[in-house]
């Protein structure tokens, strides 16, 4: 009997908490417990708004934040959906006893926050001791923070966070170096719930400012409809080129990727759209999906709004935002011509038919539809960039821009009614960053308490002996590791309190290395096992999803290496002589192409004919030999490319058809 060969079913909106908090927010609409979830998600973005202008205490800004997300969670994610896998969910009076403990929970959490804020009012009064309220808080906290976030984000993160609380627990019992001095249960709980590096530390104080506002920017642009304008942008663009389907997708999903911040979410958002049309044309399934997996994962990477892992990376480094924005750019559009220069390839190596002209939008007609969504962009541009508005202010305002810039489309005029509607999606589609957030917030929390991030800094420093490739490339492994089926807020977050200072203490730039994990944290989203922004791609395209992750590490290798050779060129980031940026803009610009070109099997070799195995390797090798700081290794790599250029025109390099 002959094996079934066809691929598994895979369920797209399992793999991210958005698309799932988006579907239980349309599923519960007309549901008792649903309305009030929604009057909690309308409630949290009202209060995120006054707060922009008015901001609370500490604990009352984070805590409130932190109540409204986790509300809304247990409303809409009930217990008895994730006892059993939901299969006692029929019984009513099971049900009833879940619905009952999910409110208790409830409860408790506001009144632990407000049993915070007393705590931590009083401490200058006490003389800096908290009472055992502060530990009662901070258990109660603890619990429900590890509960729901298991509800919206799995068991990876709050196990995680539960090895790292019994570290700092029983650490003191581990010999050698990587022990540490005895702290109590009672402690630990206190420092969680009032201290400023505890759950309501870092973490919970960007998504309580920034996050939210930018979560609520993408939702009002999506309901807008701004995602139908950027797919018609990008294709008219791209339309009348042989790759033009993959190159729009490359586009649209860059432009979508850095609003949403959500690899998967944008994989579903614009896959839907740009997979269907790039199989069409002839693109094999897991390379159309391996495209949109790269370029979605992309966009949390791409200036000037970065994903929100880029906010929290202002508020661990010190340094403004603009200068993260620049210090990003060159290794964004590294990334992104990678992607372009393998879908040209592979337009020319594979059979890929040219779009018929009556299925291209017209740029013209595109644009005169949609222009205003191109000041809805600048107002956010503009007030975060140029005029460096705070982040929270600027996405606020971005929010606003779009029913007013919108009353002037009388196609597509944002209707007040859309207002509430789009307010309440701005709470759910919080619940993952806040969840994650919060939970990280413990590792974090246990880290600063317990000094295991200078430990394992000198540890790692120790067996790399002193060498930073080494540390790099555990760092960049590290990374991946922790990303699998993480978000990459969540990702990065853990690896930046452990890895970056071991980084840093390599005489790196704090900056240069944050934004090596960030690198790492983001492509974990494409890197097998487990690749989510992969497996969502392969579910749309219904292929296999390893080849489809095989394929989007092809396609996306300039992002693997980007990030190492911003480590040792800080010129690449546009720091130094203009000569010296000039100088690698130009060679990484040659080295991104030929690697890509030796990825995909092309290099100007003609239509549908790919070069040999030996050939492929000498172009990956040159290009990764441009891409070095080494002035010498530059010139040996373009030795390398030029040679293989006059080998394939002169027709010694053994083309072979595409079909081989």
């Amino acid at each position: 009997m002959a094996k079934d060969t066809k691929p598994k079913e895979i369920d797209v909106e399992s793999l991210d908490s958005d698309l799932a908090a988006a579907r239980r927010m349309e599923e519960s609409k007309g549901t008792f417990f649903g309305k009030i979830a929604a009057a909690f998600a309308f409630c949290m973005s009202i209060f995120q708004i006054i707060t922009v202008f008015r901001q609370l205490d500490v604990i009352p800004q984070r805590g409130i934040h932190v109540a409204f997300a986790f509300s809304i969670l247990l409303l809409s994610q009930p217990l008895y959906e994730h006892i059993g896998k939901g299969k006692y969910a029929g019984n009513k009076t099971f049900r009833m006893i879940c619905r009952a403990i999910d409110i208790i929970l409830i409860a408790l959490l506001w009144t632990a926050i407000a049993m915070c804020k007393n705590e931590y009012d009083h401490l200058s009064d006490n003389l800096g001791i908290a009472g055992p309220n502060a530990a009662v808080a901070g258990l109660l906290i603890l619990i429900i923070v590890l509960e729901g976030t298991r509800r919206c984000l799995g068991y990876i993160m709050p196990v995680l966070a539960l090895i790292f609380f019994a570290y700092a627990r029983f650490g003191h019992l581990i010999p050698g170096g990587l022990g540490h001095r005895e702290y109590k249960t009672i402690d630990l709980l206190k420092y969680l719930a009032i201290d400023l590096d505890g759950i309501f530390g870092t973490t919970i104080a960007v998504s309580s400012t920034v996050i939210i506002m930018f979560i609520m920017f993408g939702c009002f642009l999506e309901a807008s409809g701004c995602s139908t304008f950027i797919n018609d942008l990008a294709l008219s663009l791209t339309g009348k080129l042989r790759c033009g389907p993959a190159l729009a997708a490359v586009v649209a999903s860059a432009l979508m990727g850095c609003i949403n911040g959500s690899a998967v979410a944008n994989v579903v958002g614009t896959g839907t759209f740009t997979i269907p049309l790039m199989k069409s044309r002839g693109y094999k399934p897991e390379f159309a999906s391996g495209v949109e997996a790269v370029a979605s994962t992309g966009g949390q990477i791409l200036p000037p709004v970065m994903g929100s892992g880029a906010f929290l990376m202002v508020a661990f480094t010190a340094v403004p935002y603009t200068k993260i924005v620049i210090a990003a750019v060159i290794p964004a559009v590294l990334y992104f011509l990678g992607a372009a220069i393998a879908v040209f390839a592979q337009g020319e190596v594979g059979e890929v038919e040219l779009l018929p002209e009556d299925q291209i939008p017209k740029t013209r007609e595109v644009l005169k539809d949609g222009w205003l969504y191109l000041i809805v962009i600048a107002v956010l541009v503009w007030a975060l960039l140029i005029v460096q508005y705070s982040p929270a202010l600027s996405g606020f305002l971005g929010s606003a821009s779009v029913p007013i810039v919108m009353l002037f489309d009388k196609k597509k005029r944002f209707r007040l009614s859309k207002i509430p509607q789009t307010f309440v999606k701005t709470g759910y589609s919080s619940l993952s960053i806040v969840s994650g957030c919060a939970c990280a917030g413990i590792v974090v929390a246990m880290v600063s308490r317990t000094g295991i991030g200078v430990v394992f800094g000198d540890i790692m420093i120790h067996a790399a002996h002193g060498l930073l490739f080494p540390s790099l490339l555990f760092c960049a492994i590290a990374c991946i590791i922790l990303g699998m089926g993480l978000p990459t807020t969540s990702a990065y977050v853990i690896a930046a309190s452990i890895l970056a200072p071991a980084l840093a203490k390599l005489n790196l730039p704090l900056l240069t290395a944050h934004l090596f994990v960030f690198y790492f944290a983001c492509l974990s989203a494409i890197t097998p096992p487990v690749a989510l922004a992969a497996y969502a791609g392969a579910g749309i395209a219904k292929c296999d999803p390893m080849k489809t992750a095989v394929n989007a590490c092809k396609i996306g290798f300039a992002g693997f290496i980007v990030p190492f050779v911003f480590c040792y060129d800080p010129a690449m980031m546009l720091q130094g002589s203009l000569i010296g940026i000039l100088k690698v803009c130009i060679t990484a610009l040659i080295g991104c192409i030929g690697m890509s070109c030796g990825m995909q099997g092309w290099y100007f070799s003609g239509v549908q004919h790919k070069v040999p195995l030996w050939l492929r390797a000498i172009l990956i090798g040159g290009g990764l030999l441009m891409m070095t700081p080494s002035d010498l290794m530059s010139i040996v790599g373009l030795v390398l490319l030029i040679g293989a250029y006059f080998l394939v025109k002169g027709g010694k390099a053994g083309r072979t058809p595409a079909a081989a």
